[in-house]
């Protein structure tokens, strides 16, 4: 057949220069230093900040990341345009997609050989469990589905891959082991459905800058790009300040007057001025939201204690349950996934405890979804 398949098309844009061709200076500083390489780059930039289907959303219209894409792929010897697909923005940093760094390594010519790679422990407890998260729509933004992982974080221990290769003018190959609970960014949909393929992919890139580190210096994929920039977060109440992140907006003093009335009436009280008080005034008043409930709790246990219910009548509900129940009420409230999600974290006593009140949290999470 002459057909090309989309596989062997990818192998031909990312396999290096034949051997015949001419040798030209490509490291950085003969590249910039080289007015005519220059030219020749930035020209090329220039035409590619003008694509459209050819170039991903981030690059177009700018010439000047455009042309860091065209020197990076002179330096690989590959084509500028596929390269520039392999890219990614994250936090503002330019990230090159894992397929394309292992692609750089293997073609760098270090190596005698390529990778060998030998996955060990028990992958099948983790392999194909998944299950399927809906994000519903907001603003601007689509409904959409991605998978996540469907087990505990248990069932990775032990499992891992060992990764090889020999160093040109070596005779013994170097090895490197990387566990999947080293993997601690995983921003890829695929470290859930095919999370060997993944884990190989990391080790790759890790063998990389521990033995070759001059092939990929400077060179992140988004993965790595997201470890970096992970900002400590403090759990201090002046955690705003450490983190950067924005503060919730400020409560009215009526609204803070009307929680702590609810809130010295019981856990019952407050439970109804949580639920109704709508999710803006909710998140203004988060901060105060455990000390309310604790307030809550106290008043009921500050009274007389009521009297047993007779035979057949349904048991009051505890005033801890009472208050988580003010907050599975708030969860409803994001949606029937999210409310799913939540639920099905309870343990078996707790959700026998609220067994009564499922069915109105249920029927109040779908009402979220059908009023949309």
């Amino acid at each position: 057949m002459n057909a090309v398949t989309k596989e062997s098309q990818a192998a031909m844009q990312f396999a290096p220069a034949p051997a015949d061709l001419p040798m030209v200076a490509t490291s950085s500083a003969s590249l910039i230093l080289d007015s005519a390489s220059m030219d020749s780059i930035m020209r090329l930039a220039d035409i590619m900040a003008k694509g459209r289907s050819t170039i991903p959303e981030h690059l177009r219209g700018n010439a000047a990341d455009c042309a860091a894409v065209v020197m990076q792929a002179v330096q690989w010897r590959m084509n500028p345009f596929a390269v520039a697909q392999k890219t990614h923005l994250v936090n503002g940093a330019l990230g090159y997609e894992a397929q394309l760094v292992n692609a750089v390594i293997q073609s760098s010519g270090v190596a005698e050989d390529r990778f060998n790679y030998e996955w060990y422990g028990p992958w099948e407890r983790i392999i194909g469990k998944t299950k399927v998260i809906t994000v519903p729509a907001k603003a601007d933004k689509k409904e959409y589905q991605f998978r996540v992982p469907d087990y505990g974080m248990e069932a990775e221990a032990g499992l891992g891959v060992r990764v090889s290769c020999t160093l040109k003018g070596e005779s013994e190959p170097r090895v490197l082991d990387l566990l999947l609970v080293q993997a601690s960014v995983r921003n890829s949909p695929l470290w859930a459905s095919d999370p060997k393929q993944q884990l190989a992919y990391l080790a790759v890139k890790r063998w990389t800058r521990l033995h070759a580190p001059d092939v990929i210096l400077g060179v992140y994929t988004p993965d790595e790009l997201e470890e970096v920039n992970r900002e400590i977060r403090d759990i201090t109440p002046m955690a705003e300040h450490v983190t950067g992140t924005v503060p919730a907006p400020e409560a009215a003093p009526e609204l803070i007057h009307e929680a702590q009335a609810a809130a010295s009436k019981g856990v019952a009280a407050y439970q109804k001025f949580w639920s109704d008080t709508g999710a803006p005034n909710r998140k203004s008043l988060a901060a105060h939201h455990d000390g309310w409930k604790a307030a809550a709790t106290a008043a009921d246990q500050g009274r007389t204690i009521d009297a047993e219910p007779t035979a057949g009548t349904t048991k009051p509900l505890s005033a801890d349950m009472q208050a988580l129940l003010a907050d599975l009420t708030a969860d409803a409230d994001a949606g029937a996934d999210f409310f799913d999600e939540v639920w099905g974290r309870l343990s078996p006593a707790t959700q026998d405890c609220l067994v009564n009140e499922y069915p109105k949290l249920k029927a109040r999470a779908e009402a979220v979804g059908a009023g949309k």
